[in-house]
């Protein structure tokens, strides 16, 4: 089982309540690239196929190339997973994702992302959010304590792991891999493929447009829609148990 972290983020969010995958299954949580430990100053750009040559590095690396995978992804990370698996649909058995950023079009997710003045200033490929985050990667471990001290919500260590990323990183991620990404293509093709993908939110996610999503699953033999009652975007990290049945 191969777990992949969102936006903004490192593969930390999948806690010890994940941990008990690994009783019964190769669990396998990398960073991103460009994220958290795969932080990387020096690169330029962090195109989709950059993304997915990391992630078949780490595969072989890892010795997974002769594996059946499941792959569980949270937010912008689904994106990856379905473009992975699309890459190697004869390796994926299933996807589950939670809080995919599904929307009709780009210009229907940036609208939905720039419908606060704080995802205004942070989600957009703006020189005000540019210069936000530069500020942040500047001074990473003030960036953590502060990202702690206004979210008392997040477990710490993942409060302060969000400035570990760059600008590159985080403005590209954002444009192939939210506002740019086909969920259409990407789903239709799973499903020729046969392979299964659960779509999964909380009733108080704000991220993805659920009745589009079930507008592309309702042609699909393969996809499906589910919710979790009261819960919000950050599935994995409150809802670990239920997130484990998911992929099981």
């Amino acid at each position: 089982m191969i777990l992949l972290h969102g936006l903004v983020s490192t593969g930390d969010v999948f806690g010890a309540g994940f941990d008990r995958i690994a009783e019964s299954n190769r669990l396998v949580v990398p960073d991103l690239l460009g994220f958290g430990r795969s932080l990387d100053e020096d690169r330029q750009e962090f195109a989709t196929v950059d993304h997915l040559d990391a992630l078949d590095e780490m595969a072989l690396q890892a010795d997974l190339m002769d594996k059946q995978w499941v792959i569980g992804a949270h937010s912008m990370g689904s994106a990856l997973a379905l473009a992975w698996a699309n890459r190697h649909h004869d390796r994926v058995d299933r996807i589950v994702c939670w809080g995919a950023p599904i929307y009709s079009s780009p210009e229907v997710t940036r609208s939905q992302i720039s419908g606060s003045p704080m995802a205004r200033l942070f989600a957009l490929d703006t020189a005000i959010a540019e210069r936000a985050c530069m500020i942040s990667c500047r001074h990473r471990t003030l960036a953590g304590w502060v990202t702690a001290a206004v979210q008392p919500n997040l477990p710490l260590a993942i409060a302060r792991s969000v400035s570990q990323q760059t600008w590159r990183a985080y403005r590209d991620a954002m444009n192939n891999l939210v506002i740019d990404t086909d969920w259409n293509r990407l789903l239709a093709h799973l499903d020729q493929n046969e392979t299964s993908v659960k779509l999964i939110w909380g009733t108080e996610d704000k991220v993805g447009d659920l009745d589009y999503a079930r507008s592309i699953v309702q042609d699909l033999a393969h996809s499906t829609v589910n919710t979790v009652d009261g819960a919000d975007h950050h599935l994995p990290m409150t809802h670990p148990r239920l997130c484990r049945e998911h992929l099981a």
